[in-house]
């Protein structure tokens, strides 16, 4: 049996999956981490954290899927962006990973921004503005603070780049995953230059840049086929970075469509010939997996986080019926809502808990509810943020169309609020979009899969792989009745952020 073999290292947990070779997914397993964040700002891990996770999974999802080691006919990752890990000429880690989300560099940032003005930087990488989170002023950073793991770094590894590291001993990248580091530069698909050159990094620093589904040129090292089981003719594939990864097994590969993903957060996904760099918007604009194709990537932070955020805090009655039933407290809140009526008596949830990235890019922007009155329920609080979500689940897709003059046909949906059938169905008459659920929810673990199983020969192309994988299992069409009922909605929660912005400003 011919298997595939995918880590999907997010911020705090590795999850391993093990597909076949009609990429049907075998089995899984999570393993969790614990950051550290002893000072403010300051976010890392140890480098083996990350490894022994990556160990740990393998054999548990290879056991779990009921296959032998010697199955496994290659390994791919997809992973997180930004998260940058130093190692010296004989393969040692320097220091501890810098996180992500670790906001360290915010002065090297803006002397960096000095020197490249917002407008600049977006239209030569597509990164909305160069901030303390970007790696190339944690790379700056370390130069500065820490000069001597600067002399001793002979490489600069992204964390896609060290678990390939530690599987092959190369030291490479891909260009999917360099997109977001502010040092690539969309036109030349390769380091820019300059900014290596502004910030005094040596090029030489950084690892090889490789196309995404690329077999790594070097052996899995012996001593990591031994603690697996693997067999001598196994094949490490590069990946893409996790956004990039769940479009590829999304089916997200021409434009026309985007994929979203309410989680905590709610992603809208866009692939696109010809994104507009010089659009005001400065939208978020990152390399697809292949040459000329990009993907256009709008986040709003709170959207399952705002029904847990009222679920923690006002719904303990419904948690102890949830728990005496044996059930999911979300399906509970399903139930609930699908029998509130549409437009939930007048009240409209504001779902920005946390600030706006998009449409607003307004970090003071806070939550509301509007229109409670004496006959408002928990009921309808509940059915309004899920309206709240699926009015900016729109807002953001008109913002897309907008920037890049298209017109969306479908959606199609990931993530945990994918399981919602009545989410599905608020969101599809909310957009007026038909909105389709995915068979394979990991689709970032699939679309590692699919690089890996394009690489090896068992299927002609991405776009095969991908068709053939990921069948969409339910379509929610949008209920034209509802259409004036929420055009009306829309029209109202769109004007609460012109007529509170400037309260906002003076929280």
């Amino acid at each position: 049996m011919d298997c595939f073999l995918t880590f999907d290292i997010g911020t705090t947990s590795v999850k391993t999956c093990v597909f076949d070779r009609s990429l049907r997914l075998l089995g899984h397993a999570n393993g969790e981490y614990r950051l550290l964040t002893e000072r403010p700002g300051f976010v890392e891990l140890e480098p083996e954290t990350y490894w022994r996770a990556v160990l740990d999974g393998a054999k548990n999802a290879i056991k779990r899927a009921g296959i032998e080691a010697g199955d496994i006919v290659s390994i791919s990752c997809t992973t997180q962006g930004e998260t940058l890990i130093p190692i010296d000429a004989q393969g040692l880690a320097l220091r501890n990973a810098i996180v992500w989300l670790d906001e360290r560099a915010g002065e090297q940032a803006a002397r960096l921004s000095a020197r490249f003005p917002a407008e600049r930087f977006y239209r030569e990488t597509g990164l909305p503005e160069l901030n303390g989170y970007t790696p190339v002023a944690k790379l700056l950073w370390i130069k500065e603070h820490e000069p001597e793991i600067y002399r001793n770094t002979d490489t600069f590894l992204l964390l896609e780049d060290y678990i390939l590291f530690c599987l092959t001993g190369a030291r490479v990248s891909e260009k999917a995953l360099s997109t977001s580091t502010g040092w690539f530069q969309l036109s030349s698909d390769g380091y820019w230059a300059e900014m290596l050159a502004a910030a005094e990094i040596d090029p030489a620093k950084l690892p090889e840049l490789l196309e995404c589904g690329t077999i790594v040129p070097a052996n899995v090292l012996p001593e990591v086929r031994s603690e697996l089981g693997l067999c001598e003719t196994v094949r490490v594939v590069t990946g893409a970075m996790d956004q990039t990864a769940g479009a590829i097994g999304a089916g997200n590969l021409a434009p026309g469509l985007i994929t979203e993903t309410t989680g905590t957060a709610l992603c809208l996904v866009a692939t696109l010939d010809n994104p507009d760099l010089n659009h005001p918007s400065r939208v978020t604009v990152y390399r697809h997996y292949m040459p000329s194709r990009f993907l256009m990537i709008t986040i709003s932070m709170t959207a399952g986080m705002f029904l847990k955020w009222f679920k923690d805090n006002f719904c303990e009655p419904e948690a102890q019926q949830a728990e005496r039933e044996h059930r999911s407290v979300y399906a509970l809140f399903d139930e609930i809502v699908a029998q509130t009526e549409p437009g939930a008596n007048g009240l409209i949830a504001y779902p920005y808990l946390n600030g706006s990235l998009q449409p607003h890019s307004n970090s003071s922007v806070r939550g509301v509810f509007f229109g409670a009155g004496l006959d408002s329920t928990k009921a309808h609080f509940l059915r309004a943020i899920f309206e709240g979500v699926a009015c900016m689940l729109r807002e953001n897709m008109e913002l897309i169309e907008e920037v890049n003059h298209i017109s969306i046909g479908e959606i199609r949906s990931l993530g945990g609020g994918s399981r919602s059938a009545v989410w599905q169905q608020i969101k599809a008459d909310v957009s007026r979009k038909p909105i389709g659920a995915l068979a394979e929810s990991e689709c970032a673990s699939l679309g590692a899969a699919i690089l890996a199983a394009v690489a090896l020969g068992f299927y002609g192309s991405v776009e095969e792989a991908a068709e053939s994988a990921n069948a969409i299992t339910a379509w929610k069409q949008p209920d034209e009745t509802l259409a004036p009922l929420y055009d009306r909605l829309y029209a109202k929660y769109g004007a609460l952020y012109d007529r509170l912005e400037p309260l906002f400003e003076g929280r």
